[in-house]
């Protein structure tokens, strides 16, 4: 039986919360990963970009849902309507991917992990905020970042195919050369140096603005 696993993409996507869900769950038997987004093509965020394949309209059904964090990911409420509308079996996320479950009110009353600037965002939608690094509420399997997003990942595997399949697949990324999560525009895109400014207050969303290198004027 093959299982479809959907990773969403969307502006501002971290690339390595992205590439650590990838790697563990693309190894996984019977897979089908696809990376879905609003539409096809590119999309850009810290450390690369990803290239979209299927649109929200194309994925009806996924067994497993991937909502890796990123830069202003409270502010995509279409990503939390289909990842129900999908009815997956588990639905993983990483840092802000959580806050931007929260923002739709999928999460209220729920417990979830989070990145820890995220965590006022989480409370002011009704979630409790897990100081654990990985989360398992129901279907939600949150995580706090990159690496507890290996963690949150074999745990969805365990659950689906058993031990047998995480310790395979672990001896698989220990032997495996090291992979850059990016694309090919890999150093087209960083984070825009902040003007000098006051600590943000307590509970603020810190966000990061990206800049197009190519478009840069040298110096």
């Amino acid at each position: 039986m093959e299982r479809q696993i959907a990773i969403v993409a969307y502006q501002g996507v971290l690339a390595d919360e992205t590439h650590a869900f990838r790697s563990v769950l693309g190894r996984a038997p019977g897979v089908h990963l696809v990376t879905v987004g609003a539409a096809r093509g590119v999309v850009a965020g810290p450390g690369g970009v990803q290239v979209v394949d299927a649109t929200f309209d194309d994925i009806r059904r996924a067994s497993v849902v991937v909502v890796p964090g990123g830069l202003g990911s409270h502010r995509h409420p279409e990503i939390a309507a289909w990842t129900i509308a999908a009815r997956p079996e588990f639905v993983l996320t990483s840092s802000t991917g959580s806050a931007l479950l929260a923002a739709a009110g999928v999460l209220r009353g729920r417990t979830a992990a989070t990145h820890w600037l995220a965590g006022p965002l989480l409370e002011r939608h009704g979630v409790t905020v897990s100081h654990e690094r990985v989360a398992v509420d129901g279907p939600f399997i949150t995580a706090t970042g990159q690496g507890s997003a290996l963690e949150a990942a074999f745990l969805v595997v365990g659950r689906i195919w058993g031990p047998a399949t995480v310790a395979r697949v672990r001896e698989q990324l220990a032997t495996a050369p090291v992979e850059d999560p990016s694309c090919d525009a890999r150093s087209r895109y960083r984070a825009r140096p902040a003007p000098a400014r006051r600590r943000p207050a307590a509970g603020a969303v810190v966000e990061v603005e990206l800049e197009d290198l190519r478009t840069r004027r040298r110096r």
